[in-house]
């Protein structure tokens, strides 16, 4: 059952990382739910089985509060698909309340942290691993639409230049303006690395790069560059974080992210730690 499901969710326009990842979801939770119940059919799912997957993955696994939060999305939308499909008549987890999350400001770079990873990056005198850090840092991009950038989607004239974002979250469309020195430095990857493929970002075994290889190549740089746990969404909150310091409207951030609810832009308006200490430093009692 859980290929026809797969199945279906290619079929309605959900890209590969999105299917991996709820394969792996599912797979877990059948998975802990062979060891742990008398349940064995998908079929037969009840509230209580999802309510102690719950407890498992809080007091054993000792996940987030998000990760739990999704991996319980991930089961409901299964359950919610056999209910639509005929196969059960109702959601056991229609009643399964979520763990509460406390609202945090995302992590973000500091100056110095962003600077260290730039000057990493260039040190390894990579072209492409030079291209994608500044490229995650200067324009925002999800790891997903990084991945799938072609090379025609790199727009570049003298004055101004854009990527286009074939099929964002949500499938969506967008056009993100680059900086200058995003410009020349993905001009130069353009012409020195002949990227005639399919894909923008090749990786050495495959003809595409895949996430794997996009998170390990942040993690490598971030330790080079003594950042903890340097991940592809940490450059893209920097991004975020940068523009509304820099002064720049919330719509307009929340149109550069590519966020359909302004409310999701909103989160980068709340202050970080340096923003925090630095406004401790100005007390004085002299």
């Amino acid at each position: 059952m859980l290929d026809v499901y797969f199945n279906h969710l290619a079929a309605t326009g959900k890209s590969d990382n999105t299917i991996k990842t709820y394969r792996r979801q599912l797979t877990n939770f059948f998975t802990w739910l062979e060891s742990n119940s008398e349940c064995n059919d998908p079929k037969s799912l009840t509230s209580i089985d999802a309510v102690e997957y719950r407890r498992y993955l809080q007091e054993t696994k000792k996940l987030k509060p998000a990760s739990v939060n999704t991996a319980l999305a991930t089961i409901e939308a299964f359950c919610i698909w056999m209910q639509k499909e005929g196969y059960t008549n109702h959601n056991p987890l229609a009643d399964v309340k979520r763990v509460e999350q406390v609202q945090e400001a995302p992590k973000w770079l500091s100056k110095n942290e962003k600077y260290r990873v730039i000057r990493t990056a260039l040190n390894e005198k990579n072209k492409r691993n030079v291209a994608i850090i500044l490229t995650l840092l200067m324009t925002g991009l999800r790891a997903e639409e990084l991945i799938n950038l072609q090379p025609e989607d790199v727009l570049i004239s003298e004055r101004k230049g854009s990527l286009i974002v074939r099929s964002g979250k949500g499938n969506k469309r967008r056009v993100v303006p680059i900086p200058n020195d995003l410009r020349k430095c993905l001009g130069e990857y353009l012409v020195t690395e002949n990227a005639t493929g399919k894909w923008l970002f090749r990786s050495q075994r495959a003809d595409q790069l895949t996430y794997d290889g996009l998170y390990n190549l942040c993690v490598t740089i971030g330790k080079k560059a003594n950042v903890e746990a340097l991940t592809p969404h940490i450059l893209r909150h920097t991004y975020g974080h940068d523009l509304v310091v820099s002064g720049v409207r919330i719509d307009i951030v929340a149109k550069l992210m590519g966020h359909s609810k302004i409310d999701t832009t909103l989160i980068y308006t709340q202050p970080g730690e340096e923003e925090l200490q630095n406004a401790v430093e100005k007390i004085s009692f002299t």
